[in-house]
């Protein structure tokens, strides 16, 4: 959901009858839009969260996945929370996993919102990592890839060009991102 961009309120010319009963009429409606059009605003300052010890309909739980084969990871722990603000989003997350299964490929953490499109990647966040061993370079970010609801795990490093992290056995990720999402996504 995103803030409103108009305002649409009843119109009294063409409804209403110019009488007491009409023009309480015309209030009555016009009370109602108005209430409709700050609970948009309210809703989309405030921020839509999502977090594991929240009820069901609010939850949101960090998966790990492989981009050639998903796999079935075997987690020690799974805490997330998500926080949207109007498009911006926030992302927070602490995974432990002990096996990955079946995954291949590249790690990638299932994102709560769509990213936006952009024709680069421009959403970078951190991520402190644990117990297992990089493709290259010295550590990982996360990169909300643009179009998807995929955070992909890629190597950094002084001297490294950034390559994409392979599916690991184990490990913990520590992190963050922020990102724009996608209008009108609830």
């Amino acid at each position: 959901m995103t803030l409103p961009t108009t305002i649409n309120l009843p119109s009294i010319i063409d409804k209403y009858e110019p009488t007491f009963d009409g023009m309480r009429k015309y209030m009555e409606e016009l009370s109602v839009a108005l209430n409709d059009m700050y609970d948009q605003v309210a809703t989309n300052v405030n921020g839509n969260i999502l977090g594991n010890s929240l009820s069901p309909d609010t939850q949101w739980i960090p998966t790990l996945n492989g981009t050639a084969v998903s796999g079935t990871f075997t987690y020690t722990h799974q805490d997330g929370w998500a926080l949207r603000q109007g498009i911006i989003t926030d992302v927070w997350f602490d995974i432990l996993w002990s096996a990955s299964g079946t995954a291949a490929g590249n790690l990638y953490i299932e994102l709560p919102y769509q990213v936006a499109t952009s024709s680069q990647m421009p959403f970078v966040g951190v991520i402190q990592s644990s117990t297992f061993a990089y493709t290259g370079g010295t550590g990982v970010v996360i990169n909300a890839i643009p179009g998807t609801y995929r955070g992909e795990i890629w190597n950094v490093g002084t001297g490294f060009a950034t390559a994409n992290q392979a599916v690991v056995g184990s490990g913990r990720l520590i992190g963050h991102i922020r990102y724009i999402g996608v209008q009108n996504e609830p």
